[in-house]
């Protein structure tokens, strides 16, 4: 890990960390993309458009794997340069176990006001169950969208970018 950080181009390591990255986000949007087209092939719009109204609800499960996947990554990072690589141990626990926490209780929260957010989110009457029902199942699965960020953030922040990638290739391909 100290070759890569301390001794080897900034350019090089620069391409070796962000490219993988790059590649599982794109991976990711493909996997999201390939929903609406199979859901497109049924030819019932209402059906497109309650997935489509229910796929920001995805992108805020993104974003909150990302506070404490990215968030703990940077305190990480920081923590390896200062060699205090024990504190750097407490943090990715922390980073851990609060995702799931915190996703749990947005998990509850969420389903209790299912219909005024997804009626915020665009849902019509000709939508709503459509969109109710994807709504639920990536309600239900928020804990493992979000935890599973946080350890490709971790694994990132160690140096091994590629690895990370797989990961997330393999979990889109499950």
């Amino acid at each position: 890990m100290e070759e890569l950080f301390e001794k080897a181009p900034v350019k090089k390591v620069y391409y070796q960390l962000a490219l993988p990255v790059v590649f599982s986000m794109v991976v990711s949007m493909i996997y999201n993309l390939a929903d609406t087209f199979y859901v497109a092939k049924t030819g019932n719009t209402d059906l497109v458009a309650g997935v489509t109204v229910g796929s920001p609800l995805f992108t805020f499960m993104i974003a909150v794997g990302d506070i404490f996947g990215l968030g703990g990554s940077a305190l990480i990072s920081r923590l390896f340069g200062q060699k205090r690589y024990e504190e750097s141990k407490h943090v990715s626990a922390f980073s851990f176990y609060w995702a799931i926490i915190v996703t749990a209780i947005l998990t509850v929260l969420l389903l209790i006001f299912e219909s005024p957010i997804l009626h915020l989110m665009g849902a019509t009457n000709a939508t709503y169950s459509y969109a109710a029902g994807f709504y639920r199942v990536l309600v239900l699965g928020s804990v493992f969208i979000t935890v599973s960020l946080v350890p490709g953030n971790m694994i990132r922040t160690e140096g091994l970018a590629v690895k990370s990638m797989i990961a997330t290739i393999a979990g889109t391909v499950a």
